[in-house]
């Protein structure tokens, strides 16, 4: 047994070296691992928790390799380590959430379900209200740390970090990076104002947008700090509502789908103040509003019937379709209760 634990720092540098050495190999096995996880569903006993421990494990190992891959790359995405440390932590929540929800129902039933849900999204708050007034994070991505372009690596990185020592919004009617010229009027950005290249416009600045500088940025700010606060709260917001009026009662939905609206109306209307790495975020946010066609009570209402009837419609008219809609119909209403909840987006 000594022996066995003497090698493992062997074993793990070897497993390092071979994982840095073979980004995508490793990307083909981890998408198999992931796969196994939806093969295994109906067919041992037990077979939600297993499958889903096994998709959490496949996204955490898909997590750890793409540490490994940055250490060896010599490209530590943030300088500010406590920062990273706590999008580790809320990654890991992200991919771990449903699985400590139904090991708790299956433990202690739906009392201990409840309880677990409201621990996880009460630190998973706390942790995004850290990033958004402690960081002065614009829009946290979720999950916060995303997966590497396998096949890109040494652009994703440097444009991660690119985007990291930078602002996280450029402005240019900031008036702590821009000053105007007093005989010409000519706007002049300061050095330590410059964004990256890939964010550079290349245009003149606008003298009219700097006649205020102190008014214009700070109402920009408030604006869009109130949409992500209203963001990061909603599900305890959702949590809230659904104990007072029931987790299938519209009222609880209509409270998550109107702070969703709210938050992705406040966005919109300051489209210029975000960089395309926190636009791409928001049109993600803005596609998960189709979720809600997959939530109780409205699913129950109208998404159910349709989504049946187009099922079977497919089944009987494609050969050897009946195959694959047949499982997934059975899949569909276990999938619905399991995982399109308000408070997983």
């Amino acid at each position: 047994m000594s022996k066995i634990v003497a090698k493992l720092p062997d074993l793990y540098e070897s497993y390092k070296l071979w994982v840095s050495s073979n980004p995508q190999v490793v990307g083909d096995v981890e998408t198999t691992v992931k796969w196994l996880s939806y093969f295994l569903v109906g067919r041992v006993n037990s077979s939600t928790i297993v499958s889903e421990l096994i998709y959490t494990l496949s996204n955490l190992l898909v997590l750890f390799n793409d540490r490994i891959i940055e250490k060896s790359k010599s490209a530590y995405v943030s300088n500010d380590r406590s920062k990273y440390r706590l999008k580790i932590l809320l990654t890991t929540l992200e991919y771990s959430e449903v699985f400590i929800e139904l090991s708790a129902k299956k433990l202690w039933g739906q009392r201990g379900r409840w309880i677990f849900i409201t621990i996880v999204q009460i630190v998973k708050c706390i942790g995004r209200l850290v990033l958004k007034f402690y960081h002065r994070e614009i829009i946290t991505q979720n999950p916060p740390i995303v997966a590497l372009d396998r096949k890109n690596i040494d652009k994703t990185l440097a444009e991660a970090s690119a985007a990291e020592s930078a602002p996280d919004m450029f402005d240019s009617a900031n008036s702590t990076f821009t000053f105007k010229l007093k005989r010409s009027g000519r706007v002049v950005r300061k050095v330590e104002g410059s964004p990256p290249v890939y964010l550079r416009s290349w245009k003149p600045l606008d003298p009219d947008t700097v006649d205020e500088p102190t008014s214009v940025p700070v109402v920009k700010y408030k604006s869009l700090t109130t949409a992500e606060v209203l963001y990061i709260l909603k599900p305890m917001f959702h949590l809230t509502s659904a104990g007072i009026f029931g987790i299938n009662s519209w009222k609880s939905y209509s409270v998550a789908l109107f702070i969703d609206l709210a938050s992705l109306n406040m966005y919109k209307k300051n489209m210029r103040s975000l960089s395309p790495k926190q636009r791409l975020e928001l049109s993600r946010r803005t596609i998960q509003l189709l979720l809600y066609l997959m939530r109780s009570p409205f699913y129950e209402k109208f998404t159910q019937r349709k989504l049946t009837a187009l099922i079977n419609a497919i089944a009987c008219t494609i050969p050897f379709s009946s195959t694959i809609c047949q499982p997934l119909l059975e899949y569909i209403p276990q999938w619905q209760q399991t995982y399109f909840y308000m408070w997983s987006t």
